[in-house]
């Protein structure tokens, strides 16, 4: 058993992040395009990874994991667009920002039902230019929810690729994010509900 400073050290926070990051890869399609071209190119997908968003009806204890891998939460944090359900905002240093969901709805609940809250509902990678990153991957068969979070030149916008399907149910998401001038806002983990 780890104690609670060993899971403070930088490799095992590393290691955890990367494991949730190829689980959800493994099983969405859009997600493995963006993570098999980082890999050609010797990247990988930590240096581009934005957050994590984690589905749960257990909040604080669903936190509790990352707040003992260092993680703090950011109680200052704004999240666009949320229809008043819990999102915590978790933040250590350089890592990707951790979000972690109290779904209301029965679409979320049903989620997290049919899927439990152990691995992660939606993976965000951060892009340069998502016009130009939604091109280039649209042309690898990756097909996006329109229209995207934020019009061209904000600071920050989001798109999400379309879901990948089990069961008959919308599984996970890959989510392509623009940040600009150092904004760390994030929109609400089901932002293109809201949109369509």
């Amino acid at each position: 058993m780890t104690s609670a400073s060993g899971r403070k050290d930088p490799a095992i926070l590393e290691q955890a992040l990367k494991q949730y990051a190829a689980e959800l890869s493994a099983g969405n399609a859009a997600a493995r395009v963006i993570t098999r071209g980082l890999s050609l190119v010797g990247i990988g997908l930590h240096p581009v990874l934005d957050h994590l968003i984690f589905r749960t009806i257990h909040l604080k204890k669903r936190a509790n994991e990352f707040l003992e891998m260092g993680y703090q939460r950011d109680l200052t944090a704004k999240v666009l667009e949320h229809k008043g359900h819990g999102v915590e905002v978790l933040r250590r240093g350089c890592a990707p920002a951790i979000l972690v969901e109290h779904p209301h709805e029965k679409s979320g609940l049903d989620w997290v039902a049919h899927f439990g809250d152990k691995k992660p509902y939606a993976l965000a990678v951060r892009v340069e230019d998502i016009e130009e990153a939604v091109f280039r991957l649209e042309k690898q068969a990756v097909g996006f929810i329109r229209p995207p979070a934020g019009k061209h030149g904000e600071a920050l916008r989001e798109i999400a690729a379309l879901p990948e399907v089990e069961d008959g149910k919308n599984a996970s998401h890959l989510i392509l994010i623009e940040r600009h001038a150092g904004d760390r806002r994030f929109y609400a983990p089901d932002f293109w509900i809201q949109r369509s």
